[in-house]
Order: structure tokens, then sequence, then C-alpha cells
């Protein structure tokens, strides 16, 4: 019997799936999809450890946490989960009221190391997720494939995987429609999403690109935001062409 439970806060479906066939093979989970459902949550179950990612509509993840602690959760470790924490964030994210936070692309030993801890220790360490560097020259990386595949079914896998295709080619879509349409601000979430998607499944050209063009957009660097647009449009049919051809999928 799975003794220990814990909630998953992400608007992000691919990262809340595979977040919860993390977690699901250790311990019991419950998933909200914002800030809002989380302290609802929290209201009426009791859970052991809350993942709280930061940036979400309706509610963000540093406001829910807030309110969780004012609450009846006081006690529960509450982990951040962003993209855009470097670990010289520690700090800032501890006096704001997190116990610690994960950075996305999330590493799935390390995020299973790091919740264990918290879990099994109720202790605070040093943050792991990003011990292993990143490669960002691969289209996949085949040690965070492996990685995964520990966790997860190939069936289990391959549905995700399916997923992020699905985003890759919606992602392609809005860049293409990009140039006679005013969804500026939509485009740079949608590259938000599929960057720390691309990141956590070893997509990592992908993840390059996109950590590029959210950086020009945030900064309303047009020219050179544009430039990576294509680039990253180009990445992603790469990629797309290349699992065509992957056998990690095999029987």
């Amino acid at each position: 019997m799975k003794s220990k439970k814990v909630l998953i806060v992400d608007d992000n479906d691919l990262n809340r799936k595979l977040f919860e066939n993390l977690i699901g093979q250790i311990y019991s989970f419950e998933s909200a999809k914002n800030g809002i459902e989380a302290i609802t949550m929290t209201e009426n179950e009791h859970f052991d450890l809350i993942l709280m990612d930061i940036q979400m509509p309706q509610m963000d993840g540093i406001t829910a946490m807030r309110k969780i602690r004012q609450r009846n959760n006081a006690v529960c470790p509450i982990l951040a989960v962003t993209a855009y924490a470097e670990e010289t964030d520690r700090d800032s994210f501890i006096n704001q009221g997190f116990d610690d936070f994960i950075t996305k692309p999330i590493r799935p030993k390390e995020f299973i190391k790091l919740i264990q801890v918290y879990l099994n220790q109720s202790r605070k360490i040093e943050n792991l997720a990003h011990q292993n560097e990143l490669s960002y020259h691969e289209i996949l990386d085949k040690n965070i494939v492996e990685q995964l595949l520990k966790y997860n079914s190939k069936s289990v896998f391959k549905m995700i995987f399916d997923d992020f295709l699905i985003e890759c080619n919606e992602t392609k879509i809005m860049i293409e429609e990009y140039y006679s349409s005013n969804h500026y601000l939509d485009l740079i979430e949608k590259i938000h999403a599929i960057k720390g998607n691309s990141g956590t499944l070893g997509a990592m050209k992908i993840y390059a690109s996109a950590a590029k063009a959210e950086d020009f957009g945030r900064k309303e660097n047009y020219v050179q935001f544009e430039e990576e647009l294509k680039i990253l449009e180009n990445e992603i049919l790469k990629f797309q062409d290349f699992l065509k051809q992957e056998t990690i999928f095999d029987p």
C-alpha cells in the first residue's frame, strides 16, 4: 500500500502525465491544473508533499503556495517547479516559503531522489535536478531516454511522445501563422511549454532553440526572435523525421 501522497500542480498536460507516471510507481498522487484547484484539494485532503509549478493561469504557484501555507497544510513540504530558476535562486524560493525547487527540464533519477528525500527523511538537501550536464547538440539524448524508460513502460512512453509530437505540430503551425496574426504572446507561451517538454524528453536541439526564441521574444528582440523561429521550425521538422526512423518504441 502506498502510504505517502503527493499533490502535482501543473497546467502543462504533458508535464503532469510524466510526473504522474514517475511518482505513481512509488507513491499515491492527485493532480491539479492550477493554484485554485490545488487550494481546494488541500482543504479536503491530506498530502505529504506538493509539487507546485510556478507559472500557471488563474493563480500562479507562489500565490497558491502562500495561501496553502496560511491554511491547513503549513507543515507539508512544497517544492517549486520552474523553468526559470538557476541554482543561485534557491534562497529566493526558500525565503518566499518553498522548501526547495526543481528546475525544468527534470531528470527522472534526480527528480525521484529529491522527492524520496523529502518524503522519507523530511530534510532539505542540495538541489539534485541539474547534476547531469545537458547535451544541446543531440536531436534526442539517449541517456535521458534510458532514464525515462526505467520509470515508464514503452507504451506509456510512446503515448507521451505522441502528445509531444502533437505539441510540436501545433507550435509549427503557430510559427507559420505568426506573420499574419497578432498572437505574439500566445506564441511565446507555446514556445515556453515546448521548451520545458522537449528538455524533459531529451529533444535537445528543440530545447536549445526554444530557449533562445523565448528569451528573444520576452525581451522583444523581434529580429533575433524571428530568426530563431525559423531555426526552431526546422529543428521540429528534423525531430519529426528522426523519430520516424527511431527504434526506441520497438518491442
